[in-house]
Parts: structure tokens; C-alpha cells; sequence
């Protein structure tokens, strides 16, 4: 196509691109994008008419001639030009409806192939903030993970990634989709998704033959080994990790969308779908049920629809592709992500439940350290303090202290462990002094008797060694009015600033129950540094008016008190 004909047939492609975007101003894109596409596909593709568009030239074209020539345009832009200049040529009548449902066929096939070459560093300039998302606080677990060369040897073994390897070495050698896929063990149902994961994460990348103009395939790309075939799994530990992590967001970002795309079905919205991801980081030892996740997968895939059609919606979907959940989830097991629960104990309470693999845990929380949520390792519990399981009862991830407890206890014994947890408790405030006592209660039991006496003239910890080891002997702990006000005060502040208002409305009726206000009348005379605090989340908090009541004049008798 000489330099007239170009001109010629952008000024058309311009004109008939302004007249669409007159009808769709909802479309975007640049018509300045779309001639330099046509000018590209004149001067590196020969192609001289749009008419004479041969297989491979829209594939190339959008993965190496446009990047190249201009790579600071917005990929999002070439496809939506491309798009409507395919367009152009079958409203022109350059080519027929048939080739035009091929082309962008290849179209849709080189957009996958794009974003998926792109995905490394999109995700690295947009990467969301996690712990804004997700309302984080600055700071979660400690959480106990094993070791990175542990962690390298098990993404090692990820059956999913080495079936989209193998199915990139069969392609790079030579076969087509069809028998590649028979050499790689991956069957028809799944191939779409292997694929497109094989190429997401580097297995395979495709290259312009630059004999191809003369050659029968028509220039089409040809297909190599990429930069993550030699990285998994013979690359370095980092390296493997790496890859597998790539895998990983590739599945939960692309994964269902992509599905979407094939189908042409358009009706649910699959972006953003893997919300539930984080959460399950934070459940990671208890999980979630899979019939919850796929509830709030199917809230924000019909956020746009209207009631009534979204249920509708969801369940067609899944008649005819399955639960998008258990799909996902399904490639994520195959992955090494989650672990499925279908044990009878499961079963009988939640149905199947998903819970994250320590990789997938490693993967996630290297993510979040990133977005400034700090999130420690514990050590191993011989080398554990006790201030580090009080850490894991007062800040750990749902599930982690039953099992952390245990295995401290074992190293540290009952006694030792008692000794040292009512140690730290003698030196904290409340809250971290209830957490220590609690699992002094919980996990040495009688043993700790010891170390309760220990600490009888500990003045933290007096009135609680007293109650404690008369309850050990089954005693009564005969204590005065005033000594059980202290203790109601210690055991309201423990709970006061870390739980929610209705968990502290429940722990201050238990304590002072209705229609009791002696209590109240008693707190505000004890020696305690949390009264005014525990006396006004009472009289704010209590469900009794007249407890309520007592408290809020009680405080005003503290202040008093204080003046003179």
C-alpha cells in the first residue's frame, strides 16, 4: 500500500470511527491509534488492503509491531482501535462476515496473549494497596511459615505448572495445540486456561518469523521458550518462588474473566472476584466454607444486575460451567494454593471448606508486608517467648493459637510456661495481662499451681493467683467486696480495645449482671489505673439503665476523689 492509499484509507477509518463514537460515546478510543495501526500493518506487515488481512498479521501487530513502534501507548487503546477497525473493514465490505468473526477471533486470542505478556509489570505500576482494601490494621499475626528452600521444593511440585510447562515444550517444539495438549496430559475442558497460564507466566512467548513474509504461514509469530521456562523448576529457590507466585495472580486476576471472554457471555462480571483471597489468609488454619465463597463471588459478579436476575444469572452460569467458585478453586488446588476439605467433619457442618497452603500463606503475606501490613514469623517454639504467644493469642490470624499453644507448652512445660506467661503478665497492662493469664488457665491447668503461688505478692497478680489456685483446690477464694471490684475492673480492661462493642456489651453483663449496681458502687473506690476507663464503657455499654446510670455518677465520685 503506497503512501496515498494509506492517507486515503485513514481519512475514511477516521470518519467512520468519529460517526461511531457520535452513536457510542460510552466506546473510547482514538482514532489516531487506529491509523497508525493501518499505516504499521501497510509498512511492517505488507499488507496492502485491509481486505487481504492474512492469519497472524492482527496477532502480530498487536504483540510485537505496535509495542515496538509505539510502547508508551496504552495497550487498552490498540485493542479497542484494532477492534473497530476489523470493524470498519466489514462494514466497507473489505472482507465478508465470516472473516470478520475470524479475525477477531485472533483478535480476542491476542489480546489474552497481550495482558498476559503485560501482566508482570501492570500488576507491578497498578498493584492495588492490600491493606487499604481490605481495611487492614498496621499490624496482623505473628504467623509460623517453613522455610523459603521448603516452601521452593513444594512450588517445585505444583501439578498445574508442570502441565502448562510441558504443554509449552510440546508447542515449542513443533506441535500444534491439539497434540501438545495430548503430550502434556492436559485435557480439552482445561486447555484454554493451561494455555493461556503458560503463556501469563513465561513458559512460551511468541516471535515474529522475520522470513515469515516470504514463507506460507504469512509472517505468522512463532512460538519460543520464555524467560520462566529455565526459572521453573530448575531456577534458584527466588526464581521458582517467583514463578509460582506469578501463577498464582494470574489465576486469580484472569483466570474466570477469561472464561467470561471465551464464552462470549458477558452477563457476570468476573473482575475482582477473588476478594475473598485475603480473607482466607486470615482464617487460613480454620478456612472458609466453599458454598460462602462462591456466595461472595457471585455477590460481586451481578453487582450490576438487578435482584431479580442476578440469582438467575449465577445459576444459568453455573449449569452450564460449573460453580465459578469450585472451578477457581479447583485451579488453585491444582496449583498448590488451597487445600479442599471434604472430610466428614467438614461436611457435616460446612460442606467442603478451602483452606490456603502455607505457600499460598507465604505468597499472600509477602504481599501485604509489601503494602506496609507488618506480619512477623514466629520462631521455632523452643526459641519462642512467652511474650510471642501472647502476641499470636491477642493479634494472630483466626485458628493459629490452637496451634501454636500446644506446641509451646510442650517445648517450655506447663510449669515453665506458667512461669514465664505470668511473668510478662506482671509487667503489662490488662489486656495483655488477661491474655497471658488465659492461656496459663487453658494450657497448664493444675500444673501451674507452682507458679500461681509464686506470684501471690505480686500486686498485678495477687487477687488472680488467690482465685486461681483456690479453684484449683476447689476452694472458695474468699475475697472481699472490694478485691472482686478489683478483679471486675482487670477483667473489663482486658477486653476493652481490641473487640467489638457487642463481645465488650456481653463481657460487662456477665461480670456486673442487671439490676446490680453494688458493684459499680464498689469499682470506683479501687486502686486501679483502667477505672474511669472500665467505668465509662459500663455506663455506655451496659444494657441496664440503672447499672448505666451507677456508673456515669461514679465517675464523677472518682474525679472528686482525685481533687481532694
Amino acid at each position: 500500500m503506497n503512501s496515498d492509499d494509506v492517507r486515503l484509507s485513514a481519512v475514511e477509518l477516521t470518519s467512520y470511527i468519529e460517526d461511531y463514537l457520535a452513536d457510542e460515546p460510552e466506546f473510547e478510543v482514538d482514532p489516531g491509534v487506529a491509523t497508525t495501526a493501518l499505516q504499521l500493518l501497510a509498512d511492517e506487515c505488507g499488507v496492502s488492503d485491509l481486505g487481504e488481512l492474512r492469519d497472524g498479521d492482527t496477532t502480530r501487530l498487536l504483540l510485537q509491531v505496535y509495542p515496538a513502534a509505539r510502547p508508551d501507548d496504552d495497550p487498552n487503546d490498540v485493542v479497542n482501535a484494532v477492534d473497530l477497525m476489523l470493524d470498519f473493514a466489514f462494514d466497507t465490505e473489505r472482507i465478508d462476515e465470516s472473516r470478520h468473526a475470524e479475525l477477531l477471533g485472533e483478535l480476542d486470542d491476542a489480546e489474552t496473549a497481550l495482558f498476559g505478556t503485560l501482566d508482570r509489570p501492570r500488576l507491578a505500576e497498578n498493584e492495588p494497596d492490600l491493606k487499604m482494601l481490605y481495611n487492614l490494621p498496621d499490624r496482623l499475626g505473628p504467623i509460623r511459615l517453613p522455610a523459603e528452600d521448603e516452601l521452593a521444593e513444594v512450588a517445585r511440585r505444583s501439578p498445574l505448572l508442570a502441565r502448562a510447562r510441558a504443554l509449552a515444550a510440546a508447542v515449542v517444539d513443533g506441535q500444534d495445540l491439539g497434540a501438545a495438549a495430548d503430550t502434556a496430559g492436559v485435557s480439552e475442558t482445561d486447555l484454554p486456561s493451561v494455555a493461556e497460564l503458560a503463556s501469563n507466566v513465561g513458559f512460551v512467548e511468541f516471535e515474529d518469523d522475520e522470513d515469515g513474509a516470504d514463507d506460507e504461514d504469512g509472517g505468522e509469530v512463532i512460538p519460543s521458550a520464555g524467560p520462566a521456562f529455565d526459572e521453573w523448576p530448575g531456577g534458584d529457590d527466588d526464581e521458582v518462588l517467583t514463578v509460582w507466585g506469578h501463577a498464582l495472580n494470574t489465576l486469580l486476576a484472569w483466570s474466570l474473566p477469561a472464561d467470561a471472554d471465551r464464552t462470549g457471555d458477558e452477563t457476570l462480571d468476573f473482575t475482582g472476584t477473588s476478594a475473598w483471597f485475603v480473607p482466607l489468609l486470615l482464617t487460613w488454619r480454620v478456612g472458609l466454607p466453599v458454598h460462602a465463597i462462591s456466595d461472595m463471588m457471585a455477590d460481586i459478579a451481578t453487582d450490576d444486575l438487578p435482584a431479580d436476575e442476578a440469582d438467575a444469572a449465577w445459576r444459568a452460569w453455573s449449569a452450564q460451567h460449573g460453580d465459578p467458585a469450585e472451578v477457581l478453586l479447583g485451579r488453585l488446588a491444582d496449583l498448590g494454593a488451597v487445600e479442599l476439605d471434604d472430610s466428614h467433619e467438614a461436611a457435616a457442618s460446612e460442606g467442603t471448606v478451602a483452606r490456603l497452603t502455607p505457600l499460598a500463606a507465604a505468597s499472600l503475606r509477602g504481599e501485604l508486608v509489601e503494602s506496609g501490613v507488618d506480619i512477623p514469623l514466629l520462631p521455632a517454639p523452643e526459641d519462642m517467648a512467652a511474650t510471642d504467644l501472647v502476641d499470636v493469642l491477642a493479634h494472630g490470624l483466626d485458628g493459629e493459637i490452637q496451634v501454636e499453644a500446644p506446641a509451646w507448652f510442650t517445648v517450655h512445660t506447663p510449669l515453665g510456661g506458667a512461669r514465664a506467661l505470668l511473668a510478662v503478665a506482671a509487667e503489662s497492662d490488662a489486656p495483655r495481662r488477661a491474655d497471658a493469664i488465659t492461656l496459663v488457665r487453658e494450657h497448664a491447668g493444675a500444673e501451674a499451681e507452682t507458679a500461681w503461688r509464686e506470684v501471690e505478692d505480686v500486686p498485678a497478680l495477687r487477687l488472680h493467683a488467690r482465685l486461681e489456685t483456690a479453684a484449683l483446690r476447689g476452694a472458695d477464694a474468699d475475697l472481699g467486696d472490694a478485691e472482686l471490684a478489683w478483679l471486675a475492673v482487670d477483667a473489663i480492661a482486658g477486653r476493652l480495645g481490641r473487640h467489638e462493642p457487642d463481645v465488650i456489651t456481653a463481657v460487662i453483663e456477665h461480670i456486673i449482671p442487671a439490676g446490680a449496681t453494688g458493684p459499680v458502687d464498689t469499682m470506683w473506690r479501687v486502686d486501679h489505673p483502667d477505672t474511669v476507663t472500665v467505668l465509662t464503657a459500663v455506663g455506655e455499654h451496659h444494657p441496664d439503665k440503672a447499672v448505666a446510670k451507677a456508673a456515669r455518677k461514679a465517675i464523677h465520685k472518682v474525679a472528686d476523689r482525685a481533687a481532694t
